[in-house]
């Protein structure tokens, strides 16, 4: 679904398009048998550039944050159309943690990679960076973890016993911090009016959601990524 007050949406897939955010946005997904993260060929983002025939610039880095997608921005500046659509999907990584380091010394203090107040400030910095440069901001929310699959991927090789004790005893609280970045993700679309295709949504809807996922528990597979493909589409 597109949350907006008033909209082109046909507009939207008429323009040049940027997409800024992380490995999910790229197109990488782990590969089971060959033990090793991997580019789909049929990535939502592919899917839909072949499609809808859009003209796309994908600058997606695997591992970034919101703060490096500023970075992208200013860095590509002058390879950039003068206006277009937005493609933004940033929060999976930012609040992420050092895992090592809590499996190291759990009573330190451990702060997320971006912080979940100065990761709003930063999204809100970026799109207004784009806005200024004639760009139509399009948020993607983010898809849930399996937490278990996720857990036993961030614990490997740790004590995985000290950082389950680290997160109160529970995988249930990796996945509520996760969803908190995605949530600020929709307050973010709604307070500056623009648009988000939620895919979290349709995520959850599917009893068969596990099988969307990949074996580290955060990246889509290439049903996933069909499935993503399916709900942009629908509102093209």
């Amino acid at each position: 679904m597109i949350y907006a007050l008033s909209i082109n949406r046909s507009a939207l897939w008429q323009k040049p398009w940027l997409v800024l955010g992380d490995s999910i946005s790229k197109g990488v997904a782990f590969d089971p048998l060959k033990k090793r993260y991997q580019q789909l060929k049929n990535s939502f983002v592919e899917r839909i550039k072949s499609d809808l025939r859009l003209d796309v610039m994908n600058l997606s880095v695997f591992g970034a944050t919101v703060e490096k997608g500023l970075k992208q921005l200013d860095r590509y500046r002058d390879r950039l159309t003068k206006g277009g659509v937005a493609l933004l999907h940033f929060g999976g990584n930012d609040c992420n943690f050092n895992w090592a380091d809590i499996s190291r010394d759990p009573k330190a203090e451990h702060l997320p990679q971006i912080p979940l107040k100065n990761f709003i400030h930063l999204y809100e910095q970026l799109i207004d960076n784009l806005q200024r440069q004639n760009y139509q901001p399009l948020l993607l929310n983010l898809p849930p973890l399996i937490q278990d699959r996720f857990f036993a991927t961030i614990s490997r090789d740790l004590d995985a016993d000290v950082i389950l004790n680290w997160l109160g005893g529970t995988t249930d609280s990796i996945f509520k911090w996760h969803k908190s970045y995605s949530d600020a993700v929709e307050q973010l679309a709604d307070k500056k009016k623009i648009p988000l295709i939620d895919i979290r949504s349709a995520f959850l809807q599917q009893p068969d959601r596990e099988t969307l996922m990949c074996d580290d528990g955060m990246h889509p597979n290439a049903k996933g990524h069909a499935l993503i493909t399916q709900i942009m589409e629908a509102n093209s």
